[in-house]
C-alpha cells in the first residue's frame, strides 16, 4: 500500500510541483462566511474569486481524461465557483449540483438553512459517458430488507418455508411505508436468498424473443409458452435457467416465472437531493488529541460520493485538506474493500492547524487502518512520516 503524501504549504505554491493523473479531486475551498473559525484564523476574502481563479487553473492537467472533481460548497460562493468551473473545465461537463441536506439546526429567523452543495464536474462529460461508466449507490430500504431476511433465515436455521413466514411478518406493518416495487420481494429460496417473481411473457413491442418450451424439472413434461413467447431470447433464457432465475411451479401446467434477486438491484442511481445527519463534528471530537477544528467534513457523507464516482484504485487529489476527512475516508474504504486509494492532500497550516488537528488525526488513521501517511513540510522537501 503507497503511503498517502501530504504537503504542508500553500496550495498555490505547491500544485505546480504535482503530476497527476488523478482520478478523483476533491475540493473544499473556503466557505467565505465572514467569521472566525478557529483562533486566528478568519474565513473572510474581499476577493474570493481572486483567491480560487489561479488554483483551479491548476486542476485540468491533474485530472485523468474520465476523472472527476467534486467542491464542497453553501450558497455564499456557490454562484461563483460554477463559473469559475466551468471557464476552467468547461460547462458541457458539468454533471450536475447535489444538495445535501445535514438537518443543521439554525437560530435564523427567517430561514434555517440546512444544505450545502456538492458540485460534480468531469474532465470530459462525453468521453465518460462513452466509457460506459455507471454510478450506483446502495438504496437504504432494500438494505432494510435484505438485513431482516438474513436475520429470518439465520433464526430459521436453513429452513425456507419458515424463513419465509418469519420475514413477512416482519415486513407486515411495514408494507404501507416502503415503496411497492420493494415490497414486492417477500420470497426466501432455498439458499437464504430474498427475491420476487415477475411475468415471463414479452411486451407486444418487444421484437427479440423465445417461443421454446421448457421442460418441468419434476415432471418431465413441457410447460406452458406465454401468448406472446418470453421476454428473453433463447442465449438469455440459457443464462438464466443456469443462474436459477426461472423458477418452476408445483408441476409442468404452471407457467414458470422469472426470479428477480433483491441483491441485484439493491442500489439506484445517485439522486441530486439526498438527506444524511452531519456527524463530521462528532467523529473528529472523538479522536483522542485533536484540537479545535470547527466544521470538518462529514466522513460518511465523503465515503458515499468517493466510492461512488471512483474505484477500488482510485488515486484522489485534496488541495484543501483542512482536517484530513479525505485521507480517513480511503482508509477507510480500502479497509472495507481491499481497494488501495491513496490521496495526496495540501494543507495550510494555519493558527496551528496542523499540529493540533492534522497530524493527531492521521496518526489515529494510522493505528487504526495500518496505512502510512508521509508529511512533507516545503516544497520539495523529502517527505517524513506523519508518527
Amino acid at each position: 500500500m503507497s503511503p498517502h503524501p501530504v504537503h504542508i504549504g500553500d496550495n498555490l505554491d505547491i500544485l505546480p510541483t504535482l503530476t497527476g493523473p488523478f482520478d478523483l479531486i476533491y475540493l473544499d475551498p473556503p466557505y467565505n462566511t465572514g467569521g472566525r473559525v478557529v483562533t486566528g484564523y478568519m474565513d473572510r476574502f474581499e476577493d474570493w474569486t481572486g483567491f480560487m481563479a489561479p488554483r483551479l487553473a491548476e486542476l485540468p492537467r491533474l485530472l485523468a481524461e474520465t476523472g472527476i472533481v467534486i467542491a464542497s460548497i453553501d450558497d455564499r460562493e456557490i454562484h461563483h465557483l460554477r463559473i469559475l468551473l466551468d471557464e476552467t473545465f468547461g460547462a458541457e461537463n458539468h454533471v450536475g449540483t447535489v444538495v445535501w441536506d445535514g438537518s443543521t439546526i439554525n437560530s435564523s429567523k427567517l430561514l434555517s438553512v440546512s444544505h450545502d452543495y456538492l458540485v460534480i464536474y468531469a474532465k470530459n462529460h462525453a468521453k465518460l459517458k462513452a466509457s460506459g461508466t455507471t454510478w450506483r449507490q446502495p438504496r437504504a430500504d432494500a438494505q432494510e430488507l435484505l438485513d431482516a431476511a438474513e436475520s429470518a433465515w439465520r433464526a430459521a436455521s436453513g429452513d425456507r418455508t419458515l424463513a419465509q413466514q418469519r420475514f413477512r411478518a416482519w415486513l407486515a406493518p411495514r408494507r404501507t411505508s416502503l415503496p411497492r416495487g420493494l415490497t414486492e420481494y417477500d420470497r426466501i429460496d432455498e439458499t437464504g436468498t430474498l427475491y420476487r417473481v415477475s411475468d415471463p411473457g414479452a411486451p407486444s413491442v418487444q421484437a427479440s424473443r423465445s417461443f421454446r418450451e421448457l421442460t418441468h424439472p419434476v415432471t418431465g413434461e413441457a410447460c406452458p409458452v406465454p401468448k406472446r413467447g418470453w421476454r428473453m431470447n433463447d442465449a438469455s433464457m440459457d443464462r438464466m435457467l443456469a443462474a436459477g432465475l426461472i423458477e418452476f411451479g408445483p408441476d409442468h401446467t404452471t407457467q414458470p416465472k422469472l426470479k428477480r434477486r433483491l441483491a441485484d438491484n439493491a442500489t439506484a442511481v445517485p439522486r441530486s437531493v439526498f438527506r444524511q445527519e452531519r456527524e463530521g463534528a462528532r467523529h473528529l471530537a472523538s479522536i483522542d488529541g485533536v484540537g479545535e477544528f470547527p466544521f470538518p467534513k462529514d466522513h460518511a457523507v465523503l465515503a458515499r460520493w468517493f466510492d461512488t464516482v471512483t474505484g477500488p484504485d482510485a488515486r484522489i487529489l485534496d488541495p484543501f485538506l483542512g482536517s484530513g476527512t479525505s485521507i480517513e475516508v480511503a482508509m477507510a474504504l480500502n479497509a472495507a474493500d481491499g481497494g488501495t486509494r491513496t490521496v495526496t492532500g495540501i494543507a495550510l497550516d494555519e493558527a496551528g492547524i496542523v499540529q493540533n488537528v492534522l497530524v493527531p488525526r492521521l496518526r489515529h488513521c494510522e493505528r487504526a487502518y495500518g496505512e502510512q501517511v508521509m508529511l512533507s513540510c516545503e516544497v520539495g522537501e523529502a517527505p517524513t512520516a506523519a508518527a
